[in-house]
């Protein structure tokens, strides 16, 4: 599979009641507002978002991104195919600024407060690396130990640091999910999954480890693996 129909089917599975973009719904006033989705990936948030806003600009610096944005076109949403820090840097503000699931970069700090004016919102939302489906590729044995220590120290200080730079209106932890109709399909995604984000092929052993992982989130034929979220609100 391509690279675009991984990452689409990734996002396809995941937080199907919605709860994410609902907590965004009750927190945050959107009519009217300008947004900037920074890393908008696929815009899993982005394109149901643009339902409340005046205007919203999905940026991301991956160029596979720009054929699944042209075919799905939304007036008041424009994709910008550029760099974070580079575009992070120019002077237009925003009423809202949205950073979900990032690759933690400490300079984003200074680089959102530049977009920001005072009375702007910075969203940021992660995954709790201790969830059922965060803890799968340790299950897997399939990368050495202490793998992603580093990454979750970063995390942890990145999260640390944004009461201390920023003012904390709102710190929510809530459960989604991924959700799929079944093993072979878990399985599929899951698999294409690794690859795509950790550059992980597995052998037959990971292959097998994974279906009895996988069998033991079964409920009925549906597969479901928590989710845990770390959910912020932060002013300037």
């Amino acid at each position: 599979m391509k690279f675009l129909d991984i990452f689409i089917e990734d996002c396809r599975y995941y937080d199907p009641r919605n709860i994410e973009l609902k907590t965004i719904l009750k927190y945050v006033k959107l009519k009217g507002k300008t947004l900037l989705d920074v890393g908008t990936g696929v815009g899993r948030l982005s394109f149901p978002l643009s339902k409340y806003v005046k205007e919203i600009v999905s940026l991301d610096k991956d160029k596979r991104f720009l054929e699944y944005f042209r075919g799905k076109k939304r007036k008041n949403l424009s994709f910008i195919n550029q760099n974070a820090e580079k575009y992070l840097k120019k002077d237009k503000k925003f009423d809202i600024i949205l950073l979900a699931w990032p690759t933690i970069n400490f300079k984003f700090i200074k680089l959102i407060k530049n977009v920001m004016h005072k009375n702007s919102l910075f969203i940021f939302i992660t995954c709790n690396n201790n969830s059922d489906y965060e803890t799968i590729v340790d299950k897997l044995n399939v990368v050495k130990k202490n793998y992603f220590e580093k990454d979750i120290k970063n995390k942890i200080k990145f999260i640390k640091e944004l009461p201390r730079k920023f003012k904390l209106i709102i710190k929510k932890k809530f459960s989604t999910e991924y959700l799929y109709p079944d093993g072979k399909v878990a399985f599929r995604v899951i698999r294409n999954g690794l690859m795509l984000w950790f550059k992980i092929k597995l052998n037959k052993n990971a292959e097998e480890k994974l279906k009895k992982i996988i069998d033991k989130h079964k409920i009925g034929k549906k597969v479901k693996f928590k989710e845990k979220i770390c959910f912020y609100i932060l002013k300037k």
